[in-house]
């Protein structure tokens, strides 16, 4: 009987013990499994195209959580990014790093991120032209805790909206130089649909090239869009000193006509003293890219 209890007693302590082992070891290996999560990012460019003839060279790669504040601001080459990162639902914003006379501003809100044109401090009012900028989004972005990636590719768009001004002075032959300045430009995008950031309109200004022995100039304007009065001028310098602008010319409605891919617009500019000078501008296609994105 002795013997009985015994053995029931050993056989008790020994299921206690095993039984807290057990606990300790699921209790570890709970504690021990990671709370974040691998998340890979690539992206695809819209390559060398006639609208865009230069890939960018590497990338800056924004991370907001899901409260929407900024978690992480990254560079990284123009193939991806990987990392892991706290168990969450993401917005991720992406930019090109190589962008010309383009900045990021309002970076700590995904909503208001945008990227702006640099200002033209030799006139007012006035942005340089932009060039080289593609930009995208994707929102709900999760990454689960443990060691399977998420994988989102971008796929960013070219923002930039090229016009070629083709002017022709006709009877005036002593031209020093030629300038041409077009109002109500768009000086902002938003980097999570490449929309228009809504911001004041500003000006721009492009000196005309002459085209070898024709007697026609070429001015070239590279901007994020165009809203509200778009106003052109052309200010001729004379090779004695002196100066004329044209008269006003409103372009508004044919430019907001012309569809993404571009097209012509004729326009007459009036001279005070009662001369004209055509120019013909031509928008080249825009929106090069997909635009989008997708989370796997």
């Amino acid at each position: 009987m002795k013997n009985e209890k015994l053995h029931i007693s050993v056989w008790l302590a020994a299921g206690i013990l095993l039984a807290g082992t057990m606990g300790g070891c699921t209790k570890r290996s709970l504690s021990q499994r990671p709370s974040d999560g691998p998340l890979k990012i690539e992206f695809v460019w819209p390559g060398e195209t006639a609208a865009a003839k230069a890939v960018p060279t590497g990338a800056q790669v924004l991370l907001y959580g899901s409260d929407g504040s900024l978690f992480r601001t990254v560079q990284c080459s123009a193939e991806g990014h990987e990392c892991r990162v706290p168990a969450d639902t993401y917005t991720v914003l992406v930019v090109n790093s190589d962008r010309s006379n383009a900045v990021c501003d309002q970076e700590e809100s995904h909503r208001d991120c945008c990227v702006v044109a640099a200002d033209d401090p030799d006139n007012e009012n006035a942005v340089r032209h932009v060039d080289n900028v593609y930009c995208i989004g994707e929102e709900r972005v999760e990454v689960k805790p443990g060691n399977t990636a998420t994988t989102v590719t971008l796929y960013p768009q070219d923002v930039v909206k090229r016009i070629r001004f083709s002017i022709d002075p006709d009877y005036i032959d002593d031209i020093e130089s030629l300038g041409l300045g077009m109002t109500g430009v768009v000086p902002s995008v938003c980097l999570k649909d490449c929309s228009d950031a809504q911001d004041g309109t500003k000006n721009i200004r492009a000196e005309a090239q002459p085209e070898g022995t024709t007697g026609l100039y070429t001015a070239r304007m590279s901007v994020f869009g165009w809203r509200g009065r778009n106003i052109v001028t052309a200010t001729i310098r004379h090779t004695d000193g002196s100066e004329e602008t044209t008269v006003p010319q409103d372009i508004s409605s044919q430019l907001q006509a012309l569809a993404d891919d571009g097209g012509t617009v004729a326009v007459t500019l009036g001279l005070p003293d009662g001369g004209e000078i055509a120019v013909t501008a031509t928008v080249e296609s825009w929106g090069t890219g997909n635009g989008s994105g997708t989370a796997v």
